[in-house]
Order: structure tokens, then sequence, then C-alpha cells
């Protein structure tokens, strides 16, 4: 195996991943005539934009954001990897990794891959400043000139990193395989013939809607295309985008519900990045909104809000259907609630609000960290027939559980009690006898409580956060209003969707959890504790089907099972021929293959050596893992950058579009601090 294949082509998939997001680093207009769509062939599936990048590039390389853009990419990374990345920029391009982003992406930068999620083989086209020399660059990084005809002037770097030096422009990208993207764009800029990017018909339709002179754009095709630049096949007699398979996302935003291409434009106003999120899909021209009503009327200190449109009409039957497992139908009593949960559904308008924010249980240690509370809002129409139908159907459930508890030695609940809470009459059943004892003292206390007033009802899991919520829709303390002032515009009477994450309490919070975590329980911090304690034990799949070729002492790829982790990495008709930088050492090589998973140097990947059409490849195949430790340190780093989001999306003539602010975060500025608030006006 050639030694260049072990680094294959990752200096450039990690510079990559910063221009997927790093789109909100731009800061200079992007002119259609200089765009660097005129110059990368039209079948690609993400498409990523930008100018003057300088700084928030840099400010990616944060260890634990650099990993979950990686992940996002579709490229397993570990928080160590940005050492490595950045010494092999040094030793490829001669320069500091932020000296090579000012003189290389000087005159812009944009990123290609196959398609969102599917970025490991990935060409980085960038235009340097007009005062750099080209020939005195490829000189100092001692490129060496590949002998091909008819192909434009194609060098090799360190670890087979290719770079196409064409019409001012650099191509970086990984010259293995033979069919990888370098190559095919290397035919696109010979043939000289096929359509361009800027001239696919559904990327000039979108770009069309979005305001003029962004600074910044994404493009990316939701269904995969076919593949890029087919032999013999010219522009002229086939369409730019062949889709050959469903890759849609049905749960994006509104506007981008069922679309098969999106776009992204960005506008920037200082530290505010203004982003209009468009799409293509079948309703993306319905208007179906009665605007937002929650949000604005939710507590300052919200951390994370949505407001949208549920139908509950089918409430009973999805009740039904997750209780019937396991005898908890009994338990809920549920075949006595069919008439009361149909008066309850009655009575719910479909407008749902739900936010989480921060309360102190009084359970707890005085030092303890605050724990994030959830809260339901619901629109109302009957709020006396809501308020029955709940105190009834609440009652049912606690007599039925009553009767569950004794028969299994489970603990007592106390019952409904009724409480006066913020000017409301209140309802609350107390869950934490239900904890075990572990998680009584992280959580101190549980709640199921709930409140309707004329027009809304309000569920929450801590009492503390009901008070809060019913103070805030009463005008007492300072709204989540502020937060959303960010947006250039307000929400429309045609809205049907909004979302406010404030990324920096939340951040704060989490690094909270962290210091008091390694305080009571460091070990929680080795990643080897989560091997031991995942959903599906210690054995993950890769989710293939193989046959053994002992004559070659390698396994052959019979089957790809969709959606598991060797989807998009491996191909019917490869062979594994061994793992972690080496051959199979035995002729069981099921047995040598399931240990090597099992015993895994790093855990969020496996990486399996692959022959491909006669080349050695080094697949890093990315696994699930549960790591909540992982989960809160990349939040931190999250909120280290950007400080609070807004969204909301709006439906007006000729098609739906969303809007997305985020306020980036100047270095140690707090919203709030997050400490026990002052208690709201007294409930009379």
């Amino acid at each position: 195996m050639n030694p260049a294949c072990t680094t294959r082509n990752r200096t450039i998939r990690l510079a990559a991943l910063w221009l997927t997001i790093s789109v909100v680093a731009a800061g200079g207009a992007a002119q259609p005539a200089d765009s660097l769509a005129r110059h990368v062939p039209a079948e690609v599936g993400l498409f990523v934009e930008l100018r003057q990048c300088d700084q928030l590039l840099a400010d990616l390389t944060e260890p634990q954001l650099w990993t979950t853009l990686a992940e996002l990419a579709g490229q397993p990374a570990r928080p160590e990897d940005v050492t490595r990345w950045r010494s092999r920029i040094r030793n490829t391009v001669r320069m500091e990794p932020e000296q090579a982003i000012r003189v290389l992406f000087a005159g812009g930068v944009a990123f290609i891959g196959e398609g969102p999620g599917r970025a490991q083989d990935a060409v980085v086209v960038c235009r340097p400043g007009p005062d750099v020399r080209i020939d005195e660059l490829l000189e100092k990084w001692q490129a060496v000139r590949l002998p091909e005809r008819g192909e434009p002037p194609t060098y090799r770097l360190l670890s087979n990193i290719g770079v196409i030096h064409h019409d001012g422009l650099l191509y970086f990208g990984d010259l293995l395989p033979a069919e990888g993207l370098l190559r095919r764009v290397a035919r696109f800029i010979r043939d000289g013939q096929r359509a361009p990017l800027a001239d696919d018909p559904a990327y000039r339709a979108l770009l069309g809607r979005a305001a003029p002179r962004p600074v910044g754009v994404v493009f990316a095709r939701m269904a995969s295309a076919a593949p890029l630049l087919v032999p013999n096949v010219t522009a002229s007699t086939r369409p730019a985008t062949q889709p050959v398979r469903s890759g849609r996302l049905p749960d994006l935003p509104g506007p981008l519900h069922h679309a098969r291409n999106i776009l992204i434009s960005l506008h920037r106003d200082r530290t505010l990045l203004h982003f209009s999120l468009l799409g293509d899909g079948r309703d993306a021209h319905a208007a179906a909104g009665t605007g937002l009503e929650y949000l604005p009327r939710l507590p300052l200190r919200t951390l994370l809000a949505w407001e949208g449109h549920l139908d509950y009409r089918r409430l009973p039957e999805a009740l039904t259907a997750v209780s019937g497992r396991e005898g908890w139908a009994a338990v809920l009593q549920l075949d006595q609630q069919d008439e009361l949960l149909g008066q309850l559904v009655a009575a719910l308008g479909t407008d749902t609000c739900v936010a989480i924010g921060p309360v102190f249980p009084a359970r707890r240690p005085a030092d303890a960290p605050p724990l994030p509370a959830a809260a339901a809002l619901v629109a109302v129409r009957d709020s006396g027939q809501a308020r029955a139908a709940l105190r009834e159907i609440a009652e049912l459930c606690i007599a039925g559980y009553a009767v569950f508890a004794l028969a299994n030695g489970a603990p007592p609940l106390t019952g409904v009690e009724q409480r006066r809470v913020a000017g409301h009459d209140a309802w609350l059943i107390d869950l934490t006898p239900l904890l075990k004892q572990t998680a009584r003292q992280a959580i101190g206390e549980l709640h199921l409580c709930w409140a309707v007033t004329d027009d809304t009802l309000v569920v929450a899991s801590h009492l503390q956060w009901l008070e809060r919520l019913l103070a805030a829709r009463s005008g007492h303390g300072r709204l989540l209003a502020q937060t959303l002032a960010i947006a250039p515009a307000r929400p429309g009477p045609q809205s049907t969707a909004g979302l406010v994450v404030q990324t920096g309490p939340i951040a704060d919070m989490g690094q909270a959890w962290l210091d008091h975590l390694r305080r009571i329980k460091p070990e929680v911090f080795d990643e080897r504790y989560w091997r031991d304690h995942q959903p599906y034990g210690r054995q993950p799949m890769l989710g293939i089907n193989v046959t053994v070729d002992a004559a070659h002492r390698r396994l052959r790829i019979n089957q790809v099972f969709k959606g598991q982790p060797a989807e998009g990495r491996l191909r019917v008709g490869d062979y594994i021929v061994g793992h972690d930088n080496r051959r199979f050492a035995t002729d069981d090589m099921i047995s040598e293959i399931r240990a090597a998973i099992r015993n895994r140097p790093h855990a969020r990947w496996m990486e399996l050596l692959i022959e491909r059409n006669g080349v050695t490849l080094r697949k890093r195949i990315p696994l699930p893992l549960f790591n909540p430790i992982e989960m809160l340190q990349r939040v931190v780093a999250m909120g280290h950058l950007a400080q609070r989001s807004v969204y909301f999306d709006d439906h007006p003539n000729p098609g739906a579009v969303g809007y997305l602010t985020i306020e980036l975060r100047r270095a140690g500025e707090k919203l709030f601090e997050l400490r026990p608030p002052a208690s709201p006006a007294p409930s009379p």
C-alpha cells in the first residue's frame, strides 16, 4: 500500500469542513461575474462560496467545533486532529494555516462535494490575491507536475493531495482514486463544453429569489445526483441534475420541506449574520401560517424555544400505541379515557410552543448547577373543557398507577395537588419518588404540572418553570421579544414556525455542569466509560454483508444496508483487506474484524483498508457513540462562538422563505447570569 494513502486527502477534507459552516464569516459581496460557481461542474451536490473568512476560519479550529463540523460533513474526527491538521498544512503549503487562508483565499474560496453529509471526497477551489504568483507557490511547495496529456496542469503535493492550476484558480483535492472528485473536475476543465453550476437552472432559480449581493452562498441538492461527468454524454444531451434515488430530508424547516434543492444566502451586519433559507419543495408556496404568538411572551431566560403547529386529533391513537406495551395501557386506565381524551383534543388548538429554561430545584445541593426544565404551551379553544378533562385524566392515571404500585412494589405517588401559581389555578403531580436515588441527587425533583389560562394550556416538568412562564405571559419580567429583535425583520402573519436558541447561556450552563461533574464523577470524562454504557452494547454494526475470499485473505462486500454507518463510504464489490492501517493477520477474518470493531482505538469510528478497482484506500467509518460529556463540550464551544440565534419562516409571494439571524459572541460577554431569578409578582 502506498504510505501516502494513510493520510489520503485528510488535509483537503478538513480544510473543506471549515467552509461548509464558515460561510458566516464572509465579509465582501460576491459578484456574479466572478463567482466560483462559474468554474465548477453543474452536477455537484454541495457548493459553498465565501470571501474574507480569515478570522472565523481561525476560530473554527477550536477542537470541539472542529470535530462537530467534521461529523456534519460526514468525516468523524477527534479534537486532537486539529493539531495534526495544522502540522499537515505547514508541511504541505509551507505556511501557517492563518497565513495560508489570507494568501490562498484572498480572492474567494469555494468548497464542492458530492452532497450534504457526503463530503469525504471534496475539492476546495480558491482564487489567490492579485499579487500572488502561483508559479512561485508551486515551486515553494515542491509540487510535482503529473505527466498526463490533455489534462489541465495538475500537481502532486504531500499525501496524494493534488492541485490543479487553471485560469488563475487553484483546485485542491485527492488524487486517489481515479474516479475521485478532483479527477472529474479536471475532466470538466479539460472538456470546456460542460455546463458550470452558475448555469444550472435550479441554482439560478433559487439564487434569483435571494436578496441581492449576498456575501456567502450554500447550495445543496437534497436528492442524490448521477455520477459527475458521465463519459461521452454532453451537457446538451443530459440535464444538469439526474436524481437517481431520493435523498430528501422531510424534517427540514418549512421553506425547505420536501425540497430537491436548497440555497442559503448570507448578509452580514457587524456581529449579526442574516441568512435566507430557500427551497424548491412542492409545498413551498403554501401560506397557512397564523403568525407567532408564544415566542415573544416567554421569559428572557428561556434557553431554547420552538413554536409551530401540531395536529392533536391523533393524540388518543398515539398514546394507546405507546402505552399499549408492557401493560401501561392498564396502568394509565386508557380503556376508560377515550371519551376524556376526545374532549381534551376537541378543546385544543394547533398552535404549540416548546420552551426549555433553567431552574434551581430546592432538593439539591446549593452548589449544583441549574437544571433544564421543559414546558409545552398549547392553544386552547375551550378552557373550561380542557381544564376538566385534564383533571379527570390525571386522576384516572394516578388511580391506575396506585394499583400497579401496590402489586409491583413501586414507590407510591401522592396524587394530584392543586396550587395557586402566578395568579392562576394549577395542578401538580410530584414524580420525584419515581427517580432512582442517583438521579434524584442530580435532578432534585421532577413534576408534571399544568395550568389552563383563557387561551393557553401550559404543561411543565417543574413547578418553578411553570411559574416563570405564567408570570411572563402576564407581562412580568423581561421577555424573549428582546432576543427576537436581533432579526432584521419581524415574523409576519403568515409565519408557521419560529425557533430561538440562546447558545451563549446554554454554553454557560453546560460549562457549569462540566465543572460539577469533574468534582463529583470524574470517571465520565474517560471515553472508555461510555463504551461500556451504550444502548447497543460494545459491538456496533457497520451495516454490510460480506463473503470470505480465503484465497486472497479478504472480505468481499455484497450488500451495504441503507441508513447504516457504511452507506456512502463502502460499495458493493469493494474488498476489505485489513483494518487500522494493517492487513488481516489471520485466516478467520470475520472474527478478526469483529474484534477490531470491539477494541477499536477510537470509539467514534473504525478504519478499514479497502481495495477498490485495484487501488488500496483507507476508509474511516463513523460509528454511533452516545457520550453526553462530549456533547456538552461541543455545546460549550458553539456557545463561545455564537451568542444566540433566531429563526422564523414566512410565506410571501412567490414562495416560502426562512430567516435565520445568528449573533456572534464577544469574548466574555454574557446575556444573563445563571442564578436563581427573583421571584415574580406574588400570587393573589
